[in-house]
Order: C-alpha cells, then structure tokens, then sequence
C-alpha cells in the first residue's frame, strides 16, 4: 500500500487509513458541487477563480494544480535540483517525481538533513510530518533553511497538514506544496497548491466542479473549518490518543494522525508502514463512535 484510504468501488466500513479531514468538507461545499453538476459546470472550461479564494485565505500567492503531486513536479522544475533530499520517513510520491525527472533522491532523518546536503541539493521537508504527525515551528523550519542555504543547498515544504496541527506557513518566505483534498476532506477532487505564483502553469490545471466548488465555498468559510478542525483533532485526538496508549506504544503527535507500533488491528483498515521502514501502522481520527471502534480493535488485539 503506497496510500491510505479507499477508492469509490470499495466498500470498508471502518476505514482509518484515510487522513482526510476527520470532520468533513467546509459547510457548503458538497452543496456547490452538487449545483455545479446540476448547471453543467463540466462541461465547461474552469475559470479559475478558486485560486482568488485561497489567495485570501492563505494570505500569500496560490498557484493551482491537479493534486499535491503534480504541484511538486512543478516546484521541482522552477527549483532544478542536483538531488532531492527527503526528510525521511515522509511521503513516497517525493521520490516517484524526483525519478520521474531523472534526478537522484537521497534520504535523510530530518535532523540530519543539512549535515547530509550538499551544493545543489533540494531538501524537502512535510510539516506535520506525513506518517510520523511530528511539527516543527515555523522559526525552527526557517532556521534549517539558513543552515541548507550555508551548505548552497535550498528547501521545499509540504504543508498539506498543516491545517491539523494549527500551525504557521512558513510561505512566502520559502517555497511551499500543498495538498488541499486533506483539510477539504475532498481527495477525489484533486487540489493541490504551489503557495507562490508560478512563473508559467499550464492553462487547464484544476477541474471546473473544484474551481466552482471552493469559488462558492468561500475564504470565510473556510477560516471558519479550519478552527473546527483543530478543535476537533485536540479535544478528540487527544481522547483517543490516551486509550491507545494505554495499550500499545505509539509517536506524539501533533495532528490527527498516529503511528502505533505492532502488527495492524483486525476489522478495520488502517495504514501498515512497513514501506516507511516502520514495524507498526498509522491510524486517522473519524467520528467519536468510529473511534471507539478503533480504540477496542487495537486494545483488544494487544489483549490477545
């Protein structure tokens, strides 16, 4: 498994793979779509007109594309690295794009990273930190990026979990990738940001039901989700974090997703990191009651 969550065809009635938005998309935004279908917005070129809503929330310049992913191809591109440097472990995609562009990755745990940067080099660094949910500050963030930029090397950050941990951008001062189907709770919709304005993005990089979707929902709107979201994942994240503990081993941290230590539990989905080089799985909050199936699957096969 190189993704958490499950497509449209499955049918998983516990599933804490996914670390999506444990309460959901913004109010009003299932309703835009739902109007976007009715008017025929598909059929119909998008008039980019989300990114003028992010730009307010954000603060800073957005620059739209078809998923995190495809935003951090361009990153690499305008950024040309010699090497990419992974804060390891993080997510796979990093290193899938690096060698899709034909340049070499290198991983490093993230307090290691500059020791291990070299002329030319591209670190790139997921804060909160996607398995782990570790944080760094945002001052500790533009500390290591001096300390790269002493060695003549730079950093990128992925800040799509942001939103969870109610942390601080460090854009515009270093380059930043977002994904937006997290903290939306709409990974089907494919959002993804460079937090700056792209020198020359292709024209048609968001789909039209997104571009209505997030026009209508609003800045305001989603300000507003963003509170509710971090009030959720500290008052339940910290209720569910306590029963786990109780039972097995597990990583602070800092947003709505845990590292557990063991085998995965049975009859519910989670996210094994075998991959990662971790021998456990990484769970993500849901609703109260799903969490406490959760808690009972992972207490009751650490019983066994």
């Amino acid at each position: 498994m190189t993704h958490g969550g499950s497509t449209w065809a499955e049918e998983v009635r516990y599933d804490f793979s996914d670390n999506s938005n444990p309460i959901g998309p913004p109010p009003g935004l299932e309703e835009a779509l739902v109007q976007a279908a009715g008017r025929g917005v598909h059929g119909r070129f998008p008039a980019h007109l989300a990114e003028e809503v992010l730009r307010e929330y954000e603060g800073v310049e957005v620059t739209l594309f078809n998923g995190a992913t495809e935003a951090l191809l361009y990153a690499l591109l305008d950024l040309k690295p010699r090497r990419l440097l992974v804060a390891w472990p993080s997510y796979g995609d990093y290193e899938r794009v690096a060698r899709l562009l034909g340049v070499p990755s290198v991983r490093a745990p993230p307090p290691l990273l500059e020791k291990a940067a070299r002329p030319g080099d591209v670190a790139i660094l997921c804060n909160p930190n996607n398995p782990t949910g570790f944080y760094m500050p945002r001052d500790a963030v533009l500390d290591l990026a001096r300390g790269l930029r002493r060695r003549g090397a730079s950093l990128l950050v992925d800040e799509s979990f942001l939103e969870f941990a109610g942390g601080q951008s460090v854009a515009p001062e270093l380059p930043v990738v977002k994904s937006y189907g997290k903290f939306l709770a709409t990974p089907g919709l494919r959002i993804g940001a460079l937090l700056y304005k792209h020198r020359d993005p292709p024209p048609w990089r968001i789909n039209s039901l997104a571009d209505y979707a997030i026009y209508h929902t609003g800045a305001e709107r989603l300000r507003a989700h963003r509170g509710r979201t971090a009030a959720y994942v500290g008052e339940e994240g910290a209720r569910v974090r306590a029963a786990i503990s109780r039972c097995v081993k597990s990583l602070p941290t800092s947003v709505h997703f845990q590292v557990v230590f063991g085998p995965p539990p049975p009859g519910v989905k989670v996210r094994p990191l075998w991959d990662k080089g971790i021998a456990g799985f990484r769970y993500s909050l849901r609703g109260p009651s799903e969490n406490d199936v959760l808690i009972e699957a992972v207490c009751g096969a650490s019983r066994r």
